[in-house]
């Protein structure tokens, strides 16, 4: 069992894209199962809107004979094969692991990518272990080109048109500064992912990648010799998911740096060198000199 727990905008769909070519690997139907992150009473808007897309499918069914209803009964039984993981007992996976090894072919590794998994504590971390001697991936990225990401992904999910994306993005910034929420979301707070997932898993069992290193063969190579499985060929280009184009000024810049100072502290102390060049070093000097 293979769990790659984020972090949120930092390759886990290419990297889905990716492993999915190997044959050793064996996903579900679905990247992001949002199991665990559901259970635990962290992602309730994920089961309410699972929920409420079987109820919306259910009532577009027509009171009729024919082929009118297939495409809907085709989506309404996803759907509720999905929100049947949710339908075991306390401590019972059993439910979960029916739908995740749906169609499993005796493949070495079985994954489930969902990036949510990064605002899990201990405790649940230590149950998803037990689950076949379960390892982690946990794929950094540079916390400001993180959380930049992120937000010209809200807004781009909430419909805002092309000649209002610049000042919407900022705006959403400005916001997170302003309300000092930025050091605080769970998702960009690496330390407490990393600190909480070592004080329940060995260290052997998790394996950290850069997304600014994750596309190169070599970083490939050390990934796929972390799953012991044979390594297989990508291609690079192909990254999923690309943002709208929006330039972070400079005063934001600033600010997010500020933000994230303990992050960007506690990932140089523990990986020193090997932290890839560019994380935040344009403003480190300037930050430095006030």
């Amino acid at each position: 069992m293979v769990f790659c727990i984020g972090a949120q905008k930092a390759g886990t769909t290419w990297l889905y894209h990716a492993l999915r070519q190997s044959p050793h690997v064996h996903f579900s139907r679905n990247k992001e199962l949002h199991y665990f992150d559901v259970l635990s009473g962290k992602a309730q808007q994920v089961l309410d809107l699972r929920i409420g897309a079987a109820r919306n499918l259910s009532q577009r069914l027509a009171a009729e004979t024919g082929p009118r209803n297939r495409a809907t009964l085709g989506h309404l039984q996803e759907m509720t094969s999905l929100l049947s993981i949710y339908t075991g007992d306390a401590g019972d996976h059993g439910p979960y692991l029916d739908y995740l090894l749906e169609h499993y072919r005796n493949q070495k590794i079985v994954c489930d990518i969902t990036p949510a998994y990064a605002i899990l504590d201990r405790k649940v971390f230590e149950e998803m272990g037990q689950i076949g001697s379960a390892k982690f991936l946990f794929i950094l990225r540079d916390p400001i080109d993180r959380m930049w990401s992120q937000i010209r992904m809200a807004v781009k999910v909430a419909g805002t048109p092309p000649e209002s994306f610049q000042e919407a993005c900022e705006t959403r910034a400005r916001h997170l500064i302003n309300s000092n929420r930025l050091s605080r979301i769970e998702r960009a707070d690496y330390r407490r992912t990393m600190t909480e997932l070592e004080a329940a898993i060995p260290t052997d069992r998790i394996q950290y990648l850069f997304y600014e290193t994750l596309f190169q063969a070599e970083t490939m190579a050390k990934l796929f010799n972390f799953l012991d499985i044979p390594r297989i060929e990508i291609e690079p280009e192909t990254r999923s998911n690309p943002g709208l184009t929006a330039t972070l000024p400079a005063d934001l810049r600033t600010a997010f740096r500020r933000a994230f100072a303990p992050q960007y502290d506690f990932i140089a102390d523990r990986f020193g060198g090997a932290v890839p060049a560019g994380w935040a070093g344009d403003i480190i000097p300037a930050l430095s000199a006030t």
